[in-house]
Formats: structure tokens, C-alpha cells, sequence
């Protein structure tokens, strides 16, 4: 008997990424495996992404693509477009409730894959039936100043995972750091960033959330983190439901990540800032055993004292808007906690030794 070839979902959100969307589109068009299809959920662009998408990229079912004699000749690309920004979790979240395929790929707009990608992370997929996440090595684009006129594939990492640390911080394994051959490994990880990770389709139905919040009913991320952190309290929550996470070294992607200084965090906008601090508290709030909780609190206590302090005296109303919304968001965040948590397969030591 013929072995089954996976259908991977591949899915876009987009927000005024015309700049970043051919190279994008291209490196997924230009892949040895071909049984995939691609939707790109747009978050109300204003700067005509869908329109030269539907230009340039056009579904070979379409009247257009029958015009130009596409017909067949590359995998289907599907656009849905929404009236109002949704952000990363709720455009995700509705793309994931359309999709039908075995596995997603959940990819920012500006990442470009190498031709073999989707080969050799679905080869490692299909390896292990355990594991709900998988991610390959993913290095930056240097950026040449703002015009993107050239783009430099560099050797140095993005990501090569998430990695969870004492004081409950989920960072991005290896980021800032230069391709030595010090994660050629194919191994564990704790779970894999959200600017490119291939998710089981079963894995993310079985450990989806009950709301009233979604209009779907459903959420896969969390739709109130609206963005940041989303892709990190998804990978807590399959960890705590028993899934694996595994890194392949072979699958490469380039990121054209904004690069920045090599401590990020302190040049961030407050927008960013009140994301960020917002949802890690939220996401820790959700997923964390008391246990743990307990046992690291001096490395939590710590690490939120001095973001604290920092947001006090260099973004003091953002950090009062960031806790004032902590706090209203309060009595979702323990329902889910609560949800999560009776659904979890592992207890406190399995979580605890994956932290750094």
C-alpha cells in the first residue's frame, strides 16, 4: 500500500506586509514538497498586500489564474481578509477553525524558507507521533537599514526553540548567537517559537480552550493576548497536556526579524511593553503549578521586580494600563487556568525540568 503524504495547511497573518510578502510567498512556492496548500488571513492591510497578492499569486481555481494558464501548475494560495485587525491570536485562531490539513504551518510573513523545509520538518513530524510542535533552525536577515534594497541571509540565530527559565520567562533558544554548529542537533525542546512552527492538527484540537470571548468558541491561541506571548502560552499548555516539541536542525528558515540591539527588550515600543509584560503575566497566571510557582519564587519575584522598576520610571502610564488590564482580564485568565490545568496529563516535575 501507497504511504499517505501529510496535507500541510500553511497560514499567513498579515498586516501591512507588502514588503515582505513576495520573497515569503516564493520560498514557500519553491518547495520540494508539494502536497500543501497556503492561506493568508489578512488583518485589514492598508497597503494593498491582498490586492498584489491576489494579483501576483492568484488561486488556480479562479477566473484569473484560468486567464493566465495556472491551472494546477502550483499549489492553491486562498486569501480571507478580515474588516478589523484581529492580531496574531485571533486571525490564527480563525484560519485554524477553516483549515482541514493533517498539519499547520503557522509562519510570520517575513520568514523565508530554504527549498527542503517542509521535506525535512514533515519527515521529522512524521518520526514522532508524540511530539504537537516542530521547529527547524532559523537564523535572521540582515536588514539593510530600512529599504530592505539588500537582503544578507546571516548566520546568526533567531531561534532554535523556546527555552523556559527559572523565573518563568519563554525565550527564543540560541537568539543573538552565531551559528557555531552548537545546535545541530536534533532533539527536545520545550517548545518552538510561533514566527515558524509546524503543529499537529489533532494536537491543537484536542488542547483547544472552551470560551465565550471567541466567535468561534473555541481558542487555539489565546484571542485576549491579541499578540505576543501567544506562541509561548501555547507551548506551555501543550507541554502540561503530555506533547513533545522537537527541533530539526536540517529544516532551515531566515528571519527578517527587526534586529536590533542584542537585549531588545529595553528598546521596545510601549505598545510592545504593555503586550508583553501584560501577557507574561497573564500567561503564567494560566499555566504555572503552585508547586513551581513556590519553588522558583525567588527568580520570578525578581525578574518581575526589576521590569517593574524599569516600566515605572521609563513607561510609568503603560506600566498602570498594563496592570490595570491584567486585572480586569482576571477572572478569564483563572477559568482558563482552571480549564488547562484539569486537562493536563503531567504534574509539576515534568514541567520543572525543562526550566534553565
Amino acid at each position: 500500500m501507497k504511504e499517505q503524504i501529510p496535507k500541510i495547511s500553511i497560514q499567513i497573518v498579515t498586516w501591512n506586509s507588502r514588503r515582505f510578502i513576495k520573497e515569503c510567498l516564493d520560498s514557500i512556492l519553491a518547495q520540494t514538497y508539494r502536497n500543501f496548500s497556503v492561506l493568508i488571513v489578512d488583518n485589514a492591510s492598508c497597503d494593498s498586500t491582498v490586492e498584489f497578492v491576489e494579483k501576483n499569486y492568484p488561486n488556480p481555481n479562479s477566473l484569473l489564474a484560468k486567464a493566465k494558464k495556472i491551472l494546477n501548475s502550483r499549489p492553491s494560495i486562498f486569501v480571507f481578509r478580515n474588516i478589523k485587525n484581529l492580531g496574531f491570536s485571533g486571525a490564527h485562531n480563525l484560519g485554524l477553525t477553516l483549515g482541514q490539513a493533517d498539519f499547520v504551518l503557522v509562519m510570520n510573513p517575513d520568514i523565508l524558507l530554504e527549498p527542503d523545509f517542509l521535506e525535512k520538518i514533515i519527515k521529522t513530524a512524521q518520526e514522532n507521533e508524540s511530539a504537537a510542535s516542530f521547529g527547524g533552525k532559523i537564523l535572521k536577515i540582515k536588514f539593510d537599514q530600512e529599504e530592505l534594497a539588500e537582503k544578507v541571509k546571516t548566520n546568526i540565530f533567531d531561534s532554535t526553540g523556546l527555552l523556559f527559565l527559572k523565573n518563568s520567562r519563554i525565550v527564543d533558544r540560541g537568539e543573538n548567537e552565531e551559528d557555531r554548529g552548537q545546535y545541530d542537533k536534533k532533539e527536545e525542546v520545550f517548545g518552538i517559537s510561533g514566527a515558524c512552527v509546524l503543529y499537529r492538527k489533532s494536537a491543537l484540537e484536542e488542547t483547544k480552550i472552551k470560551t465565550d470571548s471567541s466567535k468561534a468558541g473555541s481558542e487555539y491561541f489565546d484571542e485576549q493576548f491579541f499578540a505576543y506571548k501567544e506562541d509561548a502560552d501555547l507551548a506551555w499548555r501543550l507541554r502540561l497536556a503530555g506533547f513533545g516539541a522537537i527541533y530539526e536542525p536540517e529544516a532551515k528558515a531566515y528571519h527578517f526579524r527587526q534586529g536590533a540591539p542584542k537585549d531588545r527588550r529595553f528598546y521596545q515600543s510601549q505598545t510592545v511593553n504593555f503586550f508583553s509584560y501584560r501577557n507574561h503575566l497573564w500567561m503564567v497566571l494560566k499555566n504555572i503549578y503552585w508547586k513551581n510557582f513556590f519553588s522558583r519564587f525567588l527568580f520570578i519575584f525578581w525578574y518581575q521586580l526589576l521590569k517593574t522598576f524599569y516600566l515605572f520610571f521609563r513607561q510609568p502610564k503603560n506600566l498602570f494600563l498594563a496592570k490595570l488590564s491584567f486585572f480586569r482580564g482576571l477572572p478569564e485568565m483563572l477559568r482558563k487556568r482552571k480549564y488547562i490545568l484539569k486537562m493536563a496529563k503531567v504534574g509539576p516535575e515534568e514541567i520543572k525540568k525543562w526550566t534553565k
